[in-house]
């Protein structure tokens, strides 16, 4: 069991994929899924999977990152707890949304929180002197997805 996170590319968005199948129902989700309106069928449903996986040239997928098994985000969310100081810096959003579970699934955090988010794990890499290669590997990855959510104004998916 294991921690991936994503970002999509904007190339459905932006009118660069291959045509849909079923253009006039092609929507997105809250999430930024591209989905099917109406009651689809079986065979449409995997039609669209299909059409999804070879859409562009990144198969729908801007960035797509290992951040960590059970045990790594166990250790990783045991370490911010220690960091957190009070008054010091507080790392809500990763402690809350990304390492509370080392396999959740379907989850993401919206756009409008990938800047703060940022921030918490740019707080974390200033320390990088404290980071085990591990730890160092995850932040990194985490500020990579981070800023890939910015860009694409895309949510970092789980």
């Amino acid at each position: 069991m294991s921690l991936d996170a994503f970002v999509r590319c904007t190339c459905i968005r932006d009118g660069k994929a291959k045509p849909h199948p079923f253009p006039d129902r092609l929507t997105f989700d809250e999430s930024g899924e591209p989905s099917l309106t109406g009651d689809p069928s079986e065979e449409e449903w995997d039609a669209h999977d299909q059409w999804l996986a070879d859409s562009c040239e990144h198969e729908g997928y801007l960035l797509s990152m290992f951040l960590g098994n059970i045990t790594r985000v166990g250790n990783l969310r045991s370490f911010l707890r220690a960091l957190q100081g009070n008054p010091g810096p507080k790392f809500r959003i990763l402690l809350e949304k990304v390492l509370y579970d080392g396999t959740h699934t379907g989850d993401w955090i919206p756009i409008k929180e990938s800047p703060a988010l940022l921030k918490e794990v740019e707080t974390v890499l200033h320390s990088s002197d404290i980071l085990a290669e591990s730890e160092k590997e995850f932040f990194t990855n985490m500020k990579l997805l981070c800023e890939a959510s910015i860009a694409t104004g895309n949510p970092i998916m789980f």
